[in-house]
C-alpha cells in the first residue's frame, strides 16, 4: 500500500502524493505515457528508489528504509524492462546467481532440477544448458519471471512486459499472469497498451505523476476514458502553436519506402516541400529503429529513402548530410555533439576540414551562426560541454540548418529543454519548414506534436496508422497511442485482435 507518496528529480516532479495499492489476487494494471512516473512508483517499491514523502507499506511493515534486499526479503520482486540477465551463463545458472545465497551455491544438477520445476510449476517454458543470449527475447523475459517467482514472489512488478514480445507470447505471458493471480499473488503490470489493460481487474492512470485514475475497475472505463486520462484534453503545452497550417503538402521532398529495420517493418511515408510531419508514439515503438535507418546510422534491412526524387546513398549520416538530410538526433550528447571540443569545431562537424585548421579565423566564422542562433556562451572558443542543453540544441540546430538543407528529421528535437529554449527550438523548425525544407518531427510530447504540424502519423509496434489531419482528433491519436487503432485493423484483417 502506498499512500500520498512524491518524489522529484531536480526541478521535475515524477509523482505527486500518488495512491496506489496491490492486492492478492488480482492484476493492477498501471498505465501512462512517457514520463507520467509508472516506473519511479515501481522502482521505490521495490525499493531502488526512495520517495520524498509518503508512505509505503508491504503486508502491513511499514518500509523506513528503501533497499532492494530487505523489501525482496518481504515478497517484492520487479522485473524490469531491460533483462538483467548475465548473457554468457545458462538459465539454471542465471537462477542461482539472483538468490542470496547463489555465490555459494554451485549452478549443478541441483539448480538444473530447480529450473525444471519451476517451468512445470508454472508453466514458463525456457530451455536450460544454453547461454543466456541465445534464448529468444520471450524465453529471456519468462528466465527474469521464473528469478522472481524462485525468490518466492508475492507481489509481481512487470515493468513493460510485452514491450519485445510478439503476440503471441505477449497473450502467453498475460495467461501466465492472470494464473499467477489466481494463485493469490498480486501483480502490477506497467504498460501503455490498452490492450493489456482488459486483461487487469483494476487500473491506476497516471499523467505527469499525478493520478488521473485512481484504482479503478478496469470494466468500468472505456478505451477512450483510459486515452484521454492518459494523454489528457488539454492542449496548452510549451510550444506556441502554428496559427496556419498547409492545406497541401508541396512536391513530395522526402520519401520513404517500405524500410525495414528491427521492429520496423516495411514503414513508407511522403512528406512534401515545406510540410511537418509529427510521428507520435510511445517510447519503445520503434522510434528509435526509424531515426536509425533514416539517419544513416544503422544500415536498413530493406527499403529505399530518397530526397526530391534521388535515392540517399548508404552509408553515414555525414554523407546524407551532404545529399541534404539534415539530423537532430533524439541524444545530443552522443550523436550530434562532441563535448570537449569548441563550439567552433562543433559547428564544423560533417565538413571537410584542413589539417592545421586557423583557430582564430575559424572562431571569428562561427560567431555570426552563434548570435544569429542565440547560442549563449563565453564565444566560439567555449567547450560545448559548458553549454546548457538548451544552448546545446541550439548549437546542433545551428550546424544543420545553416547549410539550408532539402529536408529535416528531428529526433525529440525539445527533449530535456525549458519551456523557452523547447519554445525557440520549435520556431526554428517551423521556419525551417516555411523557408521549403520537409520535416519529419519523431516526438513523444504529443501537445507539442499537435502545436506544429501539418500532419500526424501514429507509431505502433513499428506500424505507421494515419494520417491525422487539423483540426486534430486528440482522442483518436491517444486511442491509436495505445494500440486501438493496431487492434482495429488486426481484426479487419482476419487476425486475433489480442494484445499488440
Amino acid at each position: 500500500m502506498m499512500r500520498s507518496v512524491s518524489r522529484r528529480f531536480g526541478e521535475t516532479v515524477a509523482l505527486d502524493g500518488v495512491d496506489f495499492e496491490a492486492r492478492p489476487g488480482e492484476i493492477h494494471a498501471l498505465l501512462g505515457a512517457n514520463g507520467a512516473g509508472k516506473t519511479t512508483l515501481m522502482r521505490i517499491l521495490a525499493g531502488l528508489d526512495s520517495p520524498d514523502a509518503g508512505t509505503v507499506e508491504v503486508f502491513g511493515q511499514r518500509i523506513e528504509h528503501f533497499e532492494p534486499g530487505p523489501i525482496r526479503a518481504l515478497g517484492v520482486a520487479l522485473v524490469q524492462q531491460h533483462f538483467t540477465l548475465v548473457p554468457t551463463l545458462t538459465a539454471s545458472e542465471n537462477l542461482v546467481l539472483a538468490r542470496p545465497e547463489g555465490a555459494l551455491l554451485p549452478p549443478g544438477r541441483t539448480a538444473g532440477a530447480r529450473v525444471r520445476r519451476l517451468v512445470e510449476q508454472f508453466g514458463l517454458e525456457v530451455r536450460d544448458g544454453v547461454p543466456a543470449s541465445q534464448l529468444s527475447v520471450g524465453e529471456r523475459q519468462r528466465l527474469e519471471i521464473l528469478r522472481a517467482l524462485d525468490a518466492d514472489a508475492k507481489i509481481l512488478l512487470l515493468d513493460e512486459p510485452t514491450a519485445v514480445l510478439t503476440d503471441v507470447e505477449a497473450e502467453r505471458l498475460l495467461g501466465v499472469a492472470r494464473a499467477l493471480a489466481d494463485q493469490g499473488r498480486a501483480l502490477v503490470v506497467i504498460t501503455h497498451r490498452l490492450a493489456e489493460v482488459e486483461a487487469c481487474d483494476r487500473v491506476t492512470v497516471l499523467r505527469e505523476g499525478i493520478e488521473a485514475i485512481s484504482d479503478g475497475a478496469v470494466g468500468g472505463y472505456t478505451r477512450a476514458d483510459l486515452a484521454s486520462a492518459m494523454i489528457g484534453t488539454d492542449t496548452s503545452g510549451t510550444i506556441t502553436a502554428r496559427t496556419t497550417r498547409r492545406t497541401e503538402a508541396g512536391p513530395v521532398c522526402l520519401r520513404v519506402r517500405d524500410v525495414s529495420l528491427g521492429r520496423v517493418s516495411s514503414l513508407s511515408l511522403d512528406i512534401g516541400e515545406g510540410e511537418i510531419v509529427g510521428i507520435a508514439g510511445v517510447d519503445g515503438n520503434g522510434q528509435s529503429e526509424l531515426e536509425a535507418a533514416l539517419s544513416g546510422r544503422s544500415a536498413a534491412e530493406s527499403g529505399e529513402v530518397s530526397i526530391s526524387g534521388e535515392s540517399i546513398a548508404a552509408g553515414d549520416p555525414r554523407s546524407r548530410r551532404a545529399q541534404g538530410l539534415a539530423y537532430i538526433p533524439s541524444d545530443r550528447y552522443s550523436w550530434g555533439l562532441i563535448g570537449p571540443m569548441d563550439l567552433s569545431d562543433n559547428l564544423e562537424l560533417g565538413r571537410v576540414l584542413p589539417i592545421r585548421p586557423n583557430r582564430p579565423a575559424r572562431h571569428k566564422a562561427a560567431r555570426p551562426s552563434l548570435d544569429h542562433w542565440d547560442v549563449r556562451t563565453a564565444g566560439p572558443h567555449a567547450k560545448t560541454s559548458s553549454l546548457s542543453g538548451g544552448n546545446a540544441q541550439k548549437l546542433v540546430l545551428a550546424r544543420e540548418l545553416d547549410e539550408h538543407p532539402s529536408a529535416v528529421l528531428a529526433c525529440y528535437p525539445t527533449r530535456g529543454l525549458d519551456p523557452e529554449a523547447a519554445d525557440t527550438v520549435a520556431t526554428r523548425l517551423v521556419a525551417a519548414a516555411e523557408a521549403g525544407c520537409a520535416v519529419l518531427w519523431i516526438g513523444a510530447e504529443l501537445d507539442e506534436l499537435l502545436a506544429v504540424s501539418d500532419r500526424i502519423e501514429v507509431l505502433y509496434d513499428g506500424t505507421l496508422f494515419g494520417p491525422y489531419l487539423p483540426p486534430f482528433d486528440r482522442a483518436a491519436i491517444g486511442l491509436a497511442m495505445a494500440g486501438d487503432a493496431a487492434d482495429r485493423a488486426r481484426t479487419a484483417t482476419g487476425g486475433e485482435p489480442g494484445p499488440p
